[in-house]
């Protein structure tokens, strides 16, 4: 694949455009142990600050497929007082990779996501209530992935990254209107919940400024390929309205801080009533 062009940018920029990437992000949506290939399929994640381990919110995931293909995904992020702080929507109808996607947080009012209309892509994002929507067009450049379409994108390419080759792929960073290049990559065997697991980390293609920016770590079953765990920038904010590194680790019990802090359960449905 083609180098990218040198571009004069800066560490901090680059760092803000990884922070919307799975959005526990952008990366960390993965299929749930017991897929359904013709309807609704629902689990959790759990996330914590990756500096001290405290509990901070649950995702809860809603993937439907026909015919084992995703066409939308619906995510609600619950805090630890069983409050909404965002709630994003996805389909995939356009693209298995780069989704049409609307992200909300009802507090601040900030909103992203992406449009696809006449054959047009568009991002966009919106930073309060009250500010301007900002929009930027883009092209379909395969590789490809936005948002959760990073998942389907990994489990593409999963066999050349567990067998150890690179793959580098374009990221529509809606949040920060831009599209950015990225190379994933495996770097070992390790183990969740005691079974076996692999170790992929994601970062920046760019020579030189990928050595000062943080790298996104990924753990995978092998076997089928579902993501284990997340560690890097998250898209929450904090009490300063920033996002912050974290940990989301998609368990297959919901953990005792989680329950204590009115978590949603995993089945479908139960964030019908949150508000």
């Amino acid at each position: 694949m083609r180098r990218p062009q040198c571009l004069k940018i800066s560490p901090a920029v680059v760092v803000g455009a990884l922070a919307w990437l799975l959005t526990a992000p952008a990366f960390a949506q993965p299929d749930a142990p017991q897929v359904n290939d013709n309807g609704l399929t629902c689990f959790n994640g759990y996330g914590y600050t990756l500096k001290g381990g405290d509990y901070r919110y649950t995702e809860h995931h809603e993937v439907k497929r026909v015919h084992g293909h995703i066409t939308t995904w619906n995510v609600t992020y619950i805090g630890t007082h069983g409050q909404v702080l965002a709630r994003k929507h996805m389909d995939f109808s356009a693209n298995p990779t780069v989704p049409v996607y609307r992200m909300t947080m009802p507090n601040s009012g900030y909103e992203e996501g992406i449009r696809h209309d006449d054959g047009r892509w568009t991002m966009f994002k919106r930073e309060s209530a009250n500010a301007r929507v900002q929009t930027k067009s883009f092209t379909i450049d395969d590789p490809m992935a936005a948002d959760s379409g990073f998942n389907p994108l990994v489990q593409q390419h999963f066999d050349e990254l567990n067998s150890g080759q690179t793959v580098a792929f374009k990221f529509v960073a809606a949040g920060r209107q831009s599209v950015i290049d990225l190379k994933a990559y495996k770097t070992g065997d390790t183990t969740f919940e005691s079974k076996p697991a692999v170790n992929f980390k994601a970062e920046l293609d760019m020579f030189l400024i990928s050595h000062f920016v943080p790298s996104l770590k990924l753990t995978y079953d092998p076997k089928t390929e579902r993501l284990l765990e997340y560690r890097g920038i998250g898209n929450m904010h904090n009490d300063q309205g920033k996002v912050y590194p974290v940990r989301v680790s998609y368990y297959s019990h919901m953990p005792a801080v989680a329950k204590a802090h009115d978590a949603p359960a995993a089945a479908c449905g139960s964030v019908a009533d949150r508000s």
